[in-house]
């Protein structure tokens, strides 16, 4: 993974909670660093005597010609706090170049964009640029504890003034109105399930949402999520392949490919050992990068904590973590 030196040029409090932090790169490394609206940035910052690395999304918008992330403060958390108690306008920062799947289809048809808390970071990314770029129809419920903690609450109120006809901006505040539930979701979607729906913010918020409009009958390729996973998470290294494993087969770019398997590597290691080039980044299940569809065979991953439910049951696993169990794997990258 490339890391390139960029400098904080502003800090902006969003609110109690947290803080935007726009970087500056130098001529020559942006063209690396360009960016879709919706993808992350991975900081490479100092704790303890090595390093960490953490994914944020991008708040800001290609438009803008920067790469603004915002940092939410969590409890117990090591480099969120860090971010918000030390960096400084004029500090270097180690930033790999923007990544993530999360981003607008090229469809026109309506969107309907689903965030809570610090979720709203990609989310806000994406319908600036929709609105800037195209003439497609935006929903946003957005949920929060109340208006106080609400991150971009005037930049929203703002683009839906700017963009009445295009732009519904609905803001759900649990200390008054309860906590969203599947009735509420219903409620906001009704019966409008032929769009794409976007999904970001903590783990049984977006559960609750992707299941909620599976029941009402959107398609699963219509539901797009993003989720995070802190390096904190548990791994286990007590798992391993089938002894007797040689290969499996992956389609890649409308092609399959026998893979020679390297004994107790993971297929992603095998599959960039064998020259093939599939979709991957952190390599330590904090992304979802390499999330692909297993068509038949059997894996055992050390680390799926960014999968859901549903995720799991439409066969989803990632590269970077699954072992073969049996020698009739066949995995799909050209379809996640």
């Amino acid at each position: 993974m490339q890391f390139y030196p960029l400098v904080v040029s502003q800090i902006t409090d969003e609110t109690s909670l947290a803080k935007s932090y726009t970087f500056r790169a130098e001529k020559k490394y942006q063209t690396e660093l360009q960016y879709q609206a919706g993808q992350f940035l991975t900081l490479r910052l100092p704790w303890e005597d090595s390093f960490l690395d953490r994914c944020y999304s991008l708040s800001s918008s290609p438009d803008e010609s920067e790469w603004t992330i915002t940092v939410k403060r969590v409890e117990d958390g090591r480099i969120s706090n860090y971010i918000n108690d030390t960096l400084q306008v004029g500090d270097i920062v180690d930033i790999a170049p923007p990544s993530g799947r999360f981003i607008a289809t090229q469809e026109e048809h309506a969107m309907c964009l689903f965030a809570a808390g610090s979720g709203i970071t990609p989310i806000i990314s994406i319908i600036k640029h929709t609105l800037h770029n195209s003439q497609r129809h935006i929903a946003l419920f957005y949920a929060n504890r109340n208006e106080k903690q609400t991150i971009f609450l005037q930049q929203l109120k703002e683009l839906a003034h700017a963009h009445p006809d295009r732009f519904q901006c609905h803001f759900h505040y649990s200390a008054d109105q309860g906590r969203v539930n599947e009735n509420t979701i219903n409620h906001f979607v009704h019966e409008n399930i032929h769009q794409d729906f976007f999904i970001c913010g903590p783990a049984p918020f977006m559960d609750l949402t992707e299941n909620a409009l599976l029941k009402l009958g959107v398609a699963d390729k219509a539901i797009f999520v993003e989720r995070f996973v802190s390096d904190t998470e548990t791994k286990n290294d007590n798992v391993h392949a089938a002894s007797d494993i040689t290969s499996f087969k992956a389609t890649l770019d409308g092609q399959v490919h026998t893979v020679p398997y390297l004994a107790d590597k993971t297929l992603l290691e095998s599959m960039l050992a064998d020259g093939l080039k599939p979709a991957y980044f952190c390599q330590k299940a904090k992304c979802g990068m390499c999330m692909v569809k297993k068509t038949t065979g059997e894996v055992v991953m050390r680390n799926s904590d960014i999968l859901s439910d549903n995720d799991i049951a439409h066969g989803r696993i990632l590269l970077c973590q699954s072992l073969p169990l049996d020698d009739n794997i066949h995995v799909d990258c050209d379809n996640d």
